[in-house]
């Protein structure tokens, strides 16, 4: 990678949020919807990872001397656009999602939430072998 430590550190904490999702072994949505205490660290955990794929992405912008766009999202095209990470869809669902839960946190659909626990971690990881290999 290219780019300066504070990137590496901020991948680093994606990975620890990834890591600490899978020690609480979440194993069925029965599980999950029955402890709030799971729903929150989740979305909590979710929350900051998504936020620092976002800030990865500004601050290669920034390095690159390439003017922010309007969004978060569009940020996240940008790179795109520019082959620093894959054209893969789930990155920019993710930043809607993390707007949704900062937005509307009275009432985040807790099947959403596990939904991304189980299927769209990945996504995490390829984001975080995107910018590694770049």
């Amino acid at each position: 990678m290219k780019y300066n430590g504070i990137i590496e550190q901020k991948l680093r904490v994606i990975e620890q949020k990834l890591e600490e999702i899978s020690s609480w072994g979440i194993t069925s949505f029965e599980e999950f919807q029955k402890s709030t205490l799971l729903q929150n660290a989740s979305e909590r955990a979710l929350q900051i990872a998504i936020e620092m794929m976002i800030d990865v992405s500004e601050r290669i912008l920034a390095i690159e001397k390439i003017p922010p766009q309007n969004s978060s999202a569009e940020n996240i095209v940008r790179l795109q656009n520019l082959k620093i990470i894959r054209p893969i869809p789930e990155y920019n669902e993710m930043v809607k999602f993390r707007n949704f839960i900062i937005h509307r946190y009275e009432k985040i659909d807790i099947e959403i939430v596990y939904a991304i626990l189980k299927n769209k971690l990945m996504f995490f990881e390829s984001f975080i072998e995107d910018i590694r290999n770049s």
